[in-house]
């Protein structure tokens, strides 16, 4: 590894894999949280949506400068990686082959919520951390405050989904 910012306290390689790892499941959230935003045009639930992707697109520009100032480098094959599952994760089968089934929002929502949630965990650890980085750690406060908010919400259009996803649904 070449010449970093990071003090001798951490393991340069192990916060490059832990960063360069998160900078990936953004990669692949953001691009499944755009996707579920257009899929769901037009109804209560595409503004929130846009504006989570939004919030993740911030995110994900600010992990990206915290990489690019201490010196490490996004490992580029491990997000190719998450951009292709995220997209394989789309070929679910679903019992449908030219629809989308009913299961479909209840399922994204689920995936969205738990990835909010593991992204949680990376602003806690940087606020933790972000000191000794020479980072604000308010900053990434704020940005856990963030995510939580961002859970809450996909939570609330996991409820909007929740009863209708599983139950029969009328013929056309």
């Amino acid at each position: 590894m070449t010449a970093t910012r990071v003090p001798a306290t951490f393991d340069a390689e192990l916060l490059q894999l832990y960063l360069s790892d998160h900078l990936s499941g953004s990669a692949a959230g953001l691009s499944r949280v755009r996707r579920m935003a257009e899929q769901y045009a037009g109804s209560p639930m595409a503004e929130t949506l846009r504006e989570i992707a939004h919030e993740i697109d911030d995110e994900q520009n600010r992990l990206q400068r915290l990489i690019d100032t201490l010196g490490l480098k996004p490992l580029r094959h491990r997000q190719v990686l998450a951009w292709t599952a995220e997209k394989l994760g789309r070929l679910k089968l679903n019992g449908r082959v030219l629809t989308t089934s009913p299961m479909t929002p209840l399922l994204e929502m689920e995936l969205m919520r738990s990835a909010v949630i593991g992204k949680l965990g990376l602003w806690e650890t940087l606020t933790e951390i972000g000191a000794e980085l020479g980072e604000d750690p308010e900053e990434f406060r704020r940005y856990a405050d963030l995510a939580r908010s961002q859970a809450d919400r996909l939570g609330e259009l996991h409820g909007r989904v929740r009863d209708g996803a599983l139950r029969p649904q009328p013929s056309d």
